[in-house]
């Protein structure tokens, strides 16, 4: 029997985002997906590898900085999980590429994510992964939908 749960983001028009539980009932994580179709900006990129390990970092550093000043109470910032997944060998220049970033965030203490005060804090979470991540990225311009 399924007890998890997945809210809808629709405030971020370029991403689909959603965030959820496993176990809504005794819940010690919870999990942010955005996915995303990211078009590169320039044609003459040597290495795309690079600039996604780049991604990546800067969505771990923000994670850390962000826990370690706001949320450091209620989320384990030593076990924060990014995994980002763009494949860089099918990446060209006007072609849009499938991204998802999945965030995986641990609890100290069983907390449901369908409070108030915990979806203010993973949209918060959301927010500045998107807003001060994908929408400052200088090599790819994200949209909703492929075509």
């Amino acid at each position: 029997m399924k007890t998890g749960k997945e809210l809808k983001v629709t405030k971020h028009k370029n991403y689909n985002v959603s965030f959820g539980s496993i176990n809504n009932k005794h819940s010690k994580a919870a999990y942010i997906n955005i996915s995303t179709w990211a078009e590169p900006l320039e044609e003459n990129v040597v290495s795309y590898n690079r600039v996604i390990k780049d991604i990546n970092k800067k969505i771990k550093q923000s994670l850390y900085n962000a826990f370690d000043n706001a949320f450091e109470t209620e989320i384990l910032k030593d076990r924060t999980i990014v995994d980002l997944d763009i494949r860089e060998s099918g990446i060209k220049y006007g072609k849009r590429s499938f991204m998802n970033c999945e965030i995986t965030l641990f609890m100290n203490s069983e907390t449901p994510i369908n409070t108030e005060p915990m979806k203010e804090k993973i949209d918060k979470i959301i927010s500045m992964v998107v807003n001060s991540i994908f929408e400052t990225n200088k090599i790819f311009k994200f949209h909703k939908k492929k075509n």
